[in-house]
Parts: structure tokens; C-alpha cells; sequence
């Protein structure tokens, strides 16, 4: 952010050991094509890593959490945001410069209140490619349709008055505090789904569990969420 005026759009990273990543993902936020003012917010959970010496560098805000959880982050981190739009992001993603215009043209038109877009790989396979594109993202899109929204925390956005109205992400959360936000802000108007908005995300943890555990994991916790409000309450860091 360059100048004093207050930014428009608020950028929220969790961290916790993320220095590996983290460089290329705040490179790829601050590079963005838009006239619209924006700041970047990294919320840490006290990081033993060179995680904060990145973020000096490219952030414009950095914050501190000590639950060290993702949705603990992204709650803290939205609590500094100044922007008339809140927008979460993850410490591993990739973005094209012209993504933070495409996800938040919804809301600064005034047509939604809330918006998210499709989560592919950055470091996927052919397999991995056709299976993100050819069946998560129009299956995304046609659950947006349904009211079901299929969310992913490392890339949505929120009208900001919305967001404090209904209390932000639930910091007891360890998982689905996407889902759960999402759940409430939905009750408030309409949520657009913006299938140009692509944030690419690291393969590691699909690596580190292999196909059946991470396909197993996500899709219980997703029907779990939708049928029951229940999350499932483990999700060890993978760095």
C-alpha cells in the first residue's frame, strides 16, 4: 500500500512455517494489475522459521495469533484488515495479476456479497490437472448454483461489513472454518462463484497423504459439515 488513504481491498495470509512458500505467494499478491488499493495482512502463529523476516519484506501489515491454528489466523488477521473488502488467501498459493480484480468484481459491483474461485494446482501432475479442472471446479460451480458452496478459505472474499456482521471465522475451528463462514454470510445475500479467479495451491499435502487419504479426508469433512455442522477436529501441519 503507497499511500496513506485506506485500502479498499484487505488481503489476509495465515502463516505458521510457511518460509518455503511464502515468498512466491506474497510476490504473486503484490503483483497484482488493479486500481483498486489493497494492503497484505500475514497473521503468524509465532513462526520458528524465516517466515517473518519474508513477510517484513512484502507485507504491509503483520500480525501475531497464539492459538497457531488457520482459522485463529485468519481471524486475527481480519480483525487488522482496513480494506471495504476482506480477502483470504493462503501462504502457499500462486495468483495471476489480474485474479484480485476478477474475485472481487462481484461485490465492489454491488451484485454479490461475497465471492470465491476454483483452487488448482500449482505443482500438479497431468492427472491432478484434469481432475481440478475437469471435475472440482465445475462441480464447485454448479454446488454455488445449489446453495451447497464448495469454499476454499485460500481464496475467497467478503464484504467486510458483511464479515464483522456475522462474527468472521470461528477460531475454535481447526477445520471447515471456510464452510462455516460461508454457511452464515450466505444468509445475508447472494455468493458468486468466479470460475477466471484461479489461486494455484502446493500439491503438498496430496503428497504427503496420498490420493486415498486426501480424497477420503476432504470429501467426509465436506458431507460431514453439510449434513451434520460437524467438522472433523484434526488436520496435522504439512510443511
Amino acid at each position: 500500500m503507497s499511500d496513506k488513504k485506506k485500502p479498499d481491498i484487505s488481503i489476509v495470509i495465515p502463516t505458521l512455517n510457511e518460509e518455503k512458500y511464502l515468498e512466491d505467494a506474497l510476490e504473486s499478491l503484490r503483483s497484482q494489475f488493479t486500481s483498486k488499493k489493497y494492503e497484505i495482512i500475514v497473521a503468524d502463529g509465532y513462526s520458528e522459521d524465516k517466515t517473518i523476516d519474508i513477510a517484513k519484506g512484502l507485507a504491509d501489515k503483520i500480525v501475531f495469533e497464539k492459538k497457531r491454528t488457520i482459522s485463529a489466523g485468519r481471524q486475527a488477521g481480519a480483525m487488522a484488515a482496513e480494506g471495504k473488502v476482506i480477502v483470504s488467501a493462503g501462504a502457499d498459493i500462486y495468483v495471476e495479476p489480474h485474479w484480485l480484480d476478477a474475485l472481487t468484481k462481484p461485490i465492489f459491483d454491488g451484485t454479490h456479497i461475497a465471492s470465491t474461485g476454483p483452487v488448482v494446482p500449482l505443482d500438479g501432475n497431468l492427472a491432478e490437472e484434469l481432475f481440478a479442472h475437469g471435475f472440482l471446479k465445475p462441480t464447485a460451480h454448479i454446488l454455488s448454483k445449489t446453495g451447497m458452496h464448495h469454499v476454499v478459505a485460500d481464496n475467497m472474499a467478503i464484504d467486510a461489513e458483511i464479515f464483522k456482521k456475522v462474527g468472521g471465522f470461528n477460531p475454535d475451528l481447526v477445520t471447515c472454518e471456510d464452510l462455516d463462514l460461508i454457511s452464515r454470510v450466505k444468509e445475508h445475500g447472494k455468493i458468486a462463484f468466479v470460475p477466471e479467479a484461479h489461486a494455484y495451491v502446493s500439491m503438498r499435502r496430496v503428497r504427503e497423504w496420498g490420493y486415498p487419504k486426501y480424497l477420503h479426508f476432504h470429501t467426509t469433512n465436506f458431507l460431514k459439515y453439510h449434513l451434520k455442522g460437524k467438522t472433523h477436529e484434526k488436520y496435522e501441519p504439512v510443511r
